[in-house]
């Protein structure tokens, strides 16, 4: 299975129109919050509100079972980042997903994988925006790639 995840695109939807045209070989889309569009225009994605989604009442998390690995996601903004691990291992997922950090982040913690996709429009690690692609076919064969957009 193929996901795409992408986080805190802050109101711009052109270029979540954009990535999600140019990957439609993608089985998933998921959008980590901080979108600031109506949800409406998120019809092709799973999503949870982030901290500037003022008005939505999205759910702040999403527990997801795909076949015989299931997904956590959340915007990120309610994570104690001082005791990160033991937050992660305390969620009991294979795939941890969360954004708000505008950071790329990549790291296997126990038994779980964690992605941050960094920021699709407001980077903080680079000049260029970014989503992730992950595919997943078990629990031990999971690949995955950052890509950039150009701002």
């Amino acid at each position: 299975m193929k996901f795409l995840i992408v986080s805190d695109s802050h109101g711009d939807y052109n270029y979540l129109e954009q990535i999600v045209y140019s990957n439609q070989d993608v089985d998933v889309f998921i959008h980590l919050g901080d979108y600031e569009i109506p949800e409406y225009l998120l019809n092709r994605f799973i999503f949870v509100r982030g901290n500037c989604d003022f008005l939505s009442d999205a759910p702040k998390f999403r527990d997801i079972d795909y076949g015989t690995f299931n997904i956590h996601f959340e915007h990120g903004n309610n994570i104690d980042f001082y005791n990160f691990e033991k937050y992660i291992e305390s969620k009991e997922c294979d795939i941890f997903l969360f954004g708000h950090t505008h950071k790329k982040f990549a790291k296997e913690i126990g038994n779980t994988y964690v992605f941050n996709p960094g920021s699709l429009t407001r980077p903080r690690d680079s000049s260029l925006g970014s989503y992730l692609i992950l595919e997943i076919k078990d629990k031990n064969n999971i690949t995955y790639k950052f890509k950039t957009v150009e701002l």
